[in-house]
């Protein structure tokens, strides 16, 4: 270690000479006459600094060891000596679990399972939120969330449970509620229950330099649950119901077709609106038909109307899609014309969508010139009838009109023709006689067994030639039926302990007001210890026609060891790995050191060096062995001693570099310390300053050709340089050296 000196004894004199004055006189300093030969230079202005020389080393710093949290046999070891790790990599396995790196505050140091509560719950939650299993917000408390959030953490790091259980059933079976519902053949489902993943391997059968094999999936398709794994809490994903365990919900969208209106003038858009009773899951391509007398184009010269596409693309996610069209107005005096557009049925046995009953639309496109268009209104003779009743809808006309007006109409609603009236000719069409403004048409309404809820018939006025459909063009006829809907159960199979399933309760119709459906749940499982306690009742909701009650099983199986998840500052490198695939360790035993993952270069100073530096001082690091020199900072300075055996006392600290250091761990560098700077100042050769009584002084040539002493005030003192702060302005020679080269005889 060197270290420079701020005194003046003993310092050579350096520096470009001025050059040199031989003098032949009494000068202040030597009155006696004699010939000196004097060693002159200028004052400069020069940058400063005081610099100090010490050694250190490069090293990574050991962060800690890592024991064994519990007796085992080493599975597998996955590091080496010199191998970075990071958060989420696994280090080795203990008995087929593997010991994950992981962020956290301290080591865990207790087995974790449902109703444990402390800062280690804390600490193992935040960490399955970070790793995408646990959605719900850190608490201190164990629960069955937090469960299954780590049997999903442990699945994907392949290990399973501790003492995983023979498979269990859930049964339910609906009961009776005469005043809402009858009970259907399809009444009851059944769940079986199995480990939530694979018993963990003895380590005789572990294969050396691997993990546990993660969990296989669930049996065959026939026997697949309701609803799979679930990471979130209170949902319950999508599932597949069992074919032989009653109807299944619906999967198919129905697609039905509307239009804005029946009757339009040239000059006006017509909409068409294609609806589902179920929003499909996927962009669904449907076919149209386009027909009618009247012709689409791109303009009033090419066609009647805009040209409509004769497919569309129904997104996912909608129950509504409509297209919109322009009726062209042209001065052609012509019939009546009208747009036919339908949806058409798809090819095969497997198709992707339904056509509902409404599957074409017709809009008639008034004839030009026709002043006296009648309009057409429905009225029924009653709004509700019983089945096996009768109705007359009366058509009236705003018109009279000499010659017979045929009109047409469609008979919809949820009733259907044949089953539930007597439905007249599709292609029959009705006529309001000549000289008449009005016409009775009787519908004759049958009665049937089936379960059903209330059915509606619409009588709705279509449009036709010579005529227009008014206000109300529509009327509507409740059939009131006094059959109750039929209760089935759809859904079972098989489920691993911490899954959400659950099952369909479904109605043969929708029920007319909320009913309470009751079921009964048996089997070999337990009710709050291998899953959620069910209450036995859920309300389906009026108007709807099926509902889920969701099967939150508990995964008793699952718990936390504290070998599973090791907590340091990640990311790290390991220096040492203490044990062998196969080798047996004790709890407390070491597994794995953990050292810094870059290199940090340490110093080491005397109590008389640590004086002089401070944190954030300038250094020069050179690297001796591979002649790299590199800018850095003091970081880390100790303010206590180390005292060897001998009892010297040493004080370390850290530098750091920006750039990346090219050494080997224990080679040696040389750090130069800046411990002060004085940048542009004046500055004379020490050898030109002398110490003197009353402090200091350097001797300077006057114009004369005498030397004189000038006191000055210095400051820092750089090797052979020193900074004048007081005395000299800057125009002065300084006398670096005198040297009697001759004596002079006095004359007489």
């Amino acid at each position: 270690m060197k270290a420079s000196t701020k005194t003046l004894a003993g310092l050579a004199v350096v520096g470009a000479i001025v050059g040199a004055v031989f003098i032949g006189r009494s000068t202040v300093d030597s009155p006696t006459e004699e010939e000196l030969l004097i060693t002159p230079r200028a004052v400069e202005k020069r940058d400063l600094s005081d610099v100090l020389t010490i050694t250190g080393d490069v090293r990574r710093e050991e962060i800690q060891t890592i024991n064994s949290a519990v007796d085992g046999k080493v599975s597998s070891v996955a590091v080496d000596d010199g191998d970075t790790v990071n958060v989420g990599d696994t280090l080795f396995s203990l008995d087929g679990r593997a010991a994950v790196a992981v962020e956290g505050e301290f080591a865990f140091f207790r087995n974790l399972d449902v109703g444990s509560d402390g800062p280690d719950v804390l600490q193992l939650e935040r960490i399955l939120q970070n790793s995408g299993f646990l959605s719900a917000t850190p608490d201190l408390l164990f629960t069955e969330e937090t469960r299954a959030a780590l049997a999903a953490w442990q699945l994907d790091h392949g290990y399973g449970g501790a003492t995983p259980e023979v498979e269990e059933t859930i049964t339910v079976a609906l009961s009776q509620n005469g005043a809402g519902y009858d009970i259907g053949k399809a009444n009851s489902v059944a769940f079986t229950l199995g480990a939530s993943v694979p018993p963990t391997p003895p380590p005789s059968v572990a294969t050396p330099g691997s993990v546990a094999p993660a969990a296989t999936d669930a049996p065959p398709s026939s026997d697949a649950p309701l609803a799979g794994p679930s990471r979130t809490r209170g949902t319950i994903p999508p599932t597949t119901t069992p074919a032989s365990t009653g109807p299944a919900a619906p999967t198919k969208p129905t697609f039905q077709i509307a239009v804005n209106t029946d009757l339009t003038d040239e000059g006006a858009t017509v909409t068409f609106t294609i609806t589902s009773d179920i929003a499909p899951t996927t962009d669904m391509s449907i076919d149209l038909t386009i027909g009618g007398d009247a012709t689409g184009g791109q303009d009033s010269e090419t066609g009647d109307y805009g040209e409509i596409d004769d497919s569309i693309l129904f997104p996912a996610g909608t129950t509504t899609y409509t297209i919109t069209t322009p009726v062209y107005v042209d001065a052609v005096i012509e019939d009546s014309e009208d747009i036919t557009v339908g949806l058409s049925d798809q090819f095969g046995n497997d198709t992707n969508y339904i056509v509902g009953p409404r599957s074409e639309v017709r809009v008639l496109i008034r004839a030009n010139g026709d002043n006296l268009v009648p309009a057409l209104t429905v009225e029924a003779s009653a709004g509700i009838t019983d089945e096996n009743g009768s109705v007359t809808f009366t058509v009236s006309s705003t018109v009279e009109s000499n010659k017979d007006l045929d009109f047409r109409v469609q008979l919809g609603g949820s009733a259907r023709g044949e089953a539930d009236f007597v439905a007249p000719d599709a292609d029959e069409a009705f006529t309001i006689a000549a000289g008449e403004t009005s016409v009775d048409i009787d519908i004759q309404i049958k009665s049937d067994d089936a379960v059903e809820p209330d059915e509606t018939l619409i009588f709705q006025l279509l449009g036709g030639q010579g005529y227009r459909v008014g206000s109300p063009g529509r009327a509507d006829l409740v059939i009131e039926s006094d059959d109750l809907p039929e209760m089935a159960v759809a859904g079972g199979g098989f489920v691993r302990e911490g899954e959400s399933t659950g099952f369909i309760v479904q109605a043969s119709a929708a029920v007319l007001e909320n009913t309470s459906i009751n079921y009964q749940i048996g089997g070999t499982a337990d009710a709050g210890s291998d899953y959620d306690v069910l209450g036995g009742t859920v309300m389906m909701k009026a108007g709807t026609n099926e509902v889920i009650v969701p099967i939150r099983t508990l995964d008793d199986d699952v718990i936390f060891q504290p070998a599973d998840m090791l907590v340091a500052e990640w990311p790290a490198r390991i220096g040492t790995v203490f044990v062998d695939e196969g080798e047996f360790v004790l709890q407390g035993n070491a597994v794995v050191s953990l050292t810094e993952p870059t290199f940090s270069i340490t110093l080491s100073v005397s109590a008389s060096d640590r004086a002089e530096l401070s944190v954030g001082q300038k250094v020069s690091v050179d690297f001796e062995a591979g002649g790299q020199v590199l800018d850095g900072t003091i970081s880390e300075l100790d303010e206590s001693a180390t005292v060897d055996d001998a009892g010297a006392e040493s004080y370390e600290g850290i530098v750091t570099v920006a750039e990346d250091v090219a050494a080997v761990d224990g080679a040696s560098v040389t750090i130069d310390v800046t411990i002060s700077e004085a940048l542009g100042v004046w500055a004379v050769p020490v050898a030109s300053v002398v110490r003197a009584a009353n402090g200091d002084e350097v001797r300077v040539i006057n114009d004369q050709g005498t030397i004189s002493r000038i006191p000055v005030t210095i400051g820092l003192i750089d090797d052979e340089w020193v900074e004048i702060k007081e005395g000299l302005t800057g125009t002065e020679l300084v006398v670096i050296d005198v040297d009697a080269a001759a004596e002079v005889v006095p004359e007489s």
